[in-house]
């Protein structure tokens, strides 16, 4: 009996402890701070494992159907290349803000070639079943996100056949070189801009935005001279007929 009040004790005194850490601000929760070394492994052992114990029953279907890696293109390019880049293009200025950051998923993993003939069945047999966790892992993110990381879930928004479509791409996303994806990326009717171009755009915005401006200022004061208050009195007198 000692032992549980013991036990029940210390719960107690845990759970008040932290309580009074939450109330205190002492807790840091800006994106800027980097955090301590401890609550880092804490929360990346947490993440790992919590992911890993969801994945069993999840069952990787073919990933190299080409309609689907278009498919999954389409959704990656306007949907996650401003946070986790691609080939050739690094990610967006929101990215290097979060905390934290966002993989780039191009420079992530590469897949081990398929039908290597130097390797031993025993290990062709490994190597694809990691390519299927990964793919799994993959999967389970897209589909469910990561809470507090910046991560959405897609499961509310997109079917089944889409996330992993998604996931088909992003597991050969590593394997595609900067040419390739911007071919790929332009055969899907989809606009790919350069950083320098981007800034370009932004300049041209700006320089129209000056130049509506200017108009608008101009027209005012076109609008302001004709509502002459003397033409007004002049037109008055041009329309008023004397009574009697």
């Amino acid at each position: 009996m000692k032992i549980v009040i013991t036990v029940v004790a210390v719960l107690a005194v845990l759970a008040l402890g932290a309580v009074a850490v939450a109330y205190s601000g002492f807790v840091s929760v800006a994106a800027t701070d980097p955090g301590s070394a401890p609550v880092e492994w804490f929360l990346n052992t947490t993440r790992e494992h919590s992911i890993e114990s969801q994945l069993d029953g999840i069952e990787v279907p073919s990933l190299d159907d080409p309609a689907k890696l278009r498919t999954g293109l389409v959704h990656y390019h306007q949907m996650c290349v401003t946070c986790h880049g691609a080939p050739g293009i690094e990610p967006d200025e929101l990215a290097q803000g979060l905390n934290p950051t966002p993989p780039e998923l191009a420079k992530r993993h590469r897949r081990a070639p398929a039908g290597d003939a130097g390797s031993e069945a025993g290990e062709g047999r490994e190597a694809n079943e990691r390519e299927s966790e990964h793919a799994a892992e993959t999967y389970w993110i897209v589909k469910n996100g990561i809470r507090m990381t910046g991560m959405p879930a897609f499961g509310p928004t997109h079917s089944d056949e889409q996330i992993w479509a998604i996931t088909a791409f992003v597991e050969r996303l590593p394997e595609l070189s900067a040419d390739e994806y911007a071919s790929m990326v332009r055969n899907a009717g989809l606009s790919l801009r350069s950083s320098h171009e981007e800034d370009e755009h932004g300049e041209m915005a700006g320089e129209a935005m000056d130049e509506m401006h200017d108009e608008m200022q101009n027209g005012a004061m076109h609008d302001g001279a004709m509502d002459d208050p003397g033409d007004a009195h002049h037109g008055d007198d041009g329309h008023e007929h004397p009574s009697g």
